[in-house]
């Protein structure tokens, strides 16, 4: 079963992440990838199920690209939106949250894959696993990548949603947490911010 590893793992690898110390005194790096943008245009991947048919979003993201701290792991780099605090970088995962809040959180994530799953296994066995609330949204292209993006409620008044797909033989994750009553506008503001930057491999 590969699901476990790749949901309730991944998520439990970003709790434990952001317990970190913050490297907020660092410099930002990698500012200038923050005009990276994450393509929408339909994947030739697509699947027979409708809930995976890739997004037909504009090309042009709706907000503009996060220019924050950059978080990476191998395979995954994106940019925290600008002001967040970032967590100590580990090889599985590395975190950003806003400050002064408690809950609401934007890291990256990674697993070798080691060449045993496609996307589609991964995406299936983790969809599986979410239960009743969760679901898996319209696929994504970003790099030339098939990205599947799953959301589910963790627990009361928490959503998570997640961007997750495989890059340089790895299953990488981009997964946010909401905690704080934000609302759709606000989380949508995050997400595609974000995803704006969003470099795979």
């Amino acid at each position: 079963m590969i699901h476990r590893l790749c949901v309730a793992t991944a998520t439990a690898v970003l709790a434990l992440v952001l317990t970190g110390c913050s490297d907020s005194g660092e410099p930002a790096e990698g500012s200038g990838d923050a005009g990276a943008s994450a393509s929408s245009t339909p994947s030739e991947s697509a699947t027979e199920t409708a809930s995976t048919s890739p997004s037909e979003a504009p090309e042009t993201p709706e907000v503009a690209p996060a220019t924050g701290r950059v978080l990476k792991v191998k395979g995954m780099r994106v940019h925290a939106p600008e002001g967040w605090e970032t967590t100590m970088r580990v090889a599985v995962g590395h975190g950003s949250f806003p400050p002064g809040q408690v809950g609401t959180t934007a890291g990256v994530t990674r697993f070798p894959n080691s060449g045993l799953f496609t996307i589609e296994e991964i995406a299936d066995e983790e969809v599986a696993d979410l239960g009743r609330g969760g679901k898996r949204l319209d696929d994504l292209e970003i790099d030339g990548t098939q990205v599947y993006h799953l959301v589910w409620t963790d627990e009361k008044g928490v959503e998570v949603e997640r961007f997750a797909t495989i890059a340089a033989d790895q299953r990488v994750a981009l997964e946010f947490t909401f905690a704080n009553g934000e609302s759709r506008a606000e989380k949508d503001e995050i997400i595609q911010s974000m995803l704006a930057t969003m470099q795979l491999g």
